[in-house]
């Protein structure tokens, strides 16, 4: 037999013997079993698309999911109910769970007024292009404020604040 003969014959009883092996595994595991495993969980509530700072839950905005019990969401809830009607208080992103620290007390609406912390207030200042620097300062920048208060007594107090 011929060099070239005889590689012939080895490259195609390997690929019998492969074939052959492949077939015994593809029928054994065919015959096992499927293996299904219980997770226990419990119903959260997720935003079911992005919800921004202010807006009023409503019913289409969440939606309730199973979330494995092992790993509980904190301040998480387990009804829509519970968090339709309320403002959101930070940004949620879809499917992020609802938790009680991203949403305004109960009764407290939407808007601006949910997202101001208690003892807080807030105004509005008249501005234009110039004064808001062009674009630089946007939603979300941090800035300083230098407030001067004059009390009764005519006293002047100075401060800065950080904001």
């Amino acid at each position: 037999m011929s060099r070239s003969t005889r590689l012939f014959l080895v490259i195609v009883m390997a690929l019998a013997v492969a074939a052959a092996a492949s077939f015994v595994v593809y029928r054994a595991m065919s015959r096992m079993a499927i293996r299904q495993v219980e997770v226990a969980t419990v119903p959260a509530v997720v935003a079911a698309r992005p919800i921004t700072v202010g807006a009023l839950l409503t019913k289409d905005d969440v939606k309730v999911v199973a979330w494995p019990a092992r790993t509980p969401v904190p301040g998480a809830h387990p009804t829509a109910e519970a968090v339709v009607n309320r403002g959101a208080i930070v940004p949620i992103a879809e499917n992020e769970p609802v938790t009680e620290s991203k949403l305004a007390a109960a009764g407290s609406g939407g808007g601006l007024p949910p997202t101001i912390p208690e003892g807080m207030r807030a105004i509005s200042v008249r501005t234009n292009e110039v004064i808001g620097v062009a674009g630089f300062v946007v939603p979300g920048t941090r800035v300083d404020v230098v407030v001067t208060v004059r009390d009764q007594g005519g006293n002047r107090a100075e401060g800065p604040m950080s904001g």
